[in-house]
């Protein structure tokens, strides 16, 4: 979702200038040397984007007879963000609305997906997905700094799987990003390339998409990212990244205290795209759940091939349903599961992307997923719950972006993908 912006409320052009897609797309993040730059202050202007994704799914397409076999069409991940700044972006205010409560209230077909209360199906994320306030200054030496509060991510893990190649969410969803928590997060950004974002938020997972009963759990979790960017100049493709997260939630009368994990290296240049990423949780039992995942994009014109590879395990719960009825795909939150699985997961998709920018984009995709999975820990037959090891999915369809393409989402303030550089300079040479 690259920044399109339809309203300016101001009194004459925006003097900061917007930078096109492909740069924004890697250029997230401070320059080396951020120096003042005479210029007047950008005006307070609002951004609206917007994305939907038309998809057919069949799962299992070649054994009617098969549990998990599916067939299904839907709106998967529609949102629409809306982005207000003030001058030099000093103040901003986040809003983004998530309807797949709406265009899909059972789940998406995601075999090897699980959370919420819903398993081998995506849950809905919820309506109010993301309301956050930043303010963003600068200190001695270049150094950025913002302060963010409101309902979004924590500074943990890599971004939001939304804006990334694989329409299908990895299962390590769960592991790898905690979002739609009521948050307070600090980020010290260096000119160097190092960034340090810390938060405090409530660790309670939303119960339903209307769900914002989580601020009661405010300040008993808290997480700290820590990333190094690489490169020569402005241009920083490479990011190296560790953090971790003490998660709390409340399930009744129960308390389940987590542990999280999570390191990835990432490059962003040119026409490549590469993520490599492992995550891990301990909980107070002394299990836990690991996964890792390389990803990779190409954009050759408007080919763009993708491929991503999955190894993980996740939990298995006492399903509320028998096979073939919507109950197989929940389970009740804050149960204790009766085991693992541990699950390959290959995906390999095409996908053509539009070679001039425009107001609305249509992008056109197939992918197809390998998922084979085994028994990892507990009274857990892959074969009972699936009648097979190995289960496939096909998906095709459309993503259509109010404002040209994907976005990074996960960070906020100075480290918003939302800034292109000249922004933040302008930001730098106005806030003392």
């Amino acid at each position: 979702m690259n920044k399109v912006t339809l309203l300016l409320l101001s009194a004459g052009i925006l003097g900061s200038g917007s930078t096109p897609a492909s740069a924004q797309e890697h250029s997230h993040y401070p320059p080396a040397t951020p120096a003042p730059v005479a210029r007047p202050a950008p005006a307070w202007k609002l951004a609206v984007m917007g994305q939907v994704f038309p998809i057919l799914t069949l799962g299992e397409p070649f054994d009617p007879d098969a549990s998990l076999h599916q067939r299904e069409v839907y709106l998967t991940q529609p949102a629409l963000m809306l982005d207000l700044a003030g001058p030099g972006r000093r103040f901003t205010l986040r809003t983004t609305l998530d309807f797949e409560q709406i265009t899909q209230p059972d789940g998406e077909i995601t075999f090897g997906g699980w959370g919420e209360g819903f398993i081998d199906r995506r849950h809905p994320h919820t309506v109010l997905h993301e309301f956050v306030a930043s303010w963003n200054g600068q200190a001695d030496g270049g150094v950025l700094l913002s302060l963010t509060a409101g309902k979004g991510f924590a500074p943990y893990g890599t971004e939001d799987p939304m804006g990334r190649p694989v329409a299908k969410f990895p299962t390590n969803h769960h592991l790898s990003q905690i979002p739609e928590r009521w948050t307070v997060n600090g980020i010290v950004a260096h000119p160097a390339g190092w960034s340090l974002e810390v938060g405090v938020f409530g660790g309670e997972e939303p119960h339903d998409a209307y769900d914002l009963g989580n601020i009661e759990s405010f300040a008993d979790s808290w997480a700290a990212r820590l990333i190094h960017r690489l490169g020569r100049g402005g241009e920083r493709p490479w990011e190296l990244s560790a953090s971790l997260a003490h998660l709390v939630e409340q399930h009744g009368d129960t308390r389940e205290e987590t542990r999280l994990g999570n390191a990835f290296v990432r490059y962003g240049g040119g026409r490549l795209y590469g993520l490599v990423e492992a995550s891990r949780s301990w909980g107070e039992d002394g299990d836990g759940y690991w996964a890792l995942l390389a990803e990779t994009k190409v954009s050759a014109g408007a080919h763009e091939p993708y491929a991503r590879m999955e190894l993980a395990t996740r939990p298995e719960m006492h399903r509320v349903g028998m096979p073939g009825t919507p109950g197989y795909y929940r389970y009740e939150p804050g149960i204790h599961a009766d085991g693992a699985t541990r699950w390959l997961i290959l995906s390999l998709g095409y996908g053509i992307a539009p070679t001039s920018s425009g107001l609305l984009s249509t992008r056109p995709f197939a992918e197809v997923q390998y998922h084979r999975v085994a028994e990892a820990r507990g009274a857990v037959d892959p074969m009972t719950l699936f009648g097979r090891r190995g289960l496939w999915t096909v998906s095709t369809g459309f993503r259509l972006y109010l404002g040209g393409g994907a976005m990074r989402m996960g960070s906020y303030g100075a480290l918003d993908p939302m800034s292109p550089p000249d922004v933040r300079e302008s930001a730098a040479a106005h806030v003392h």
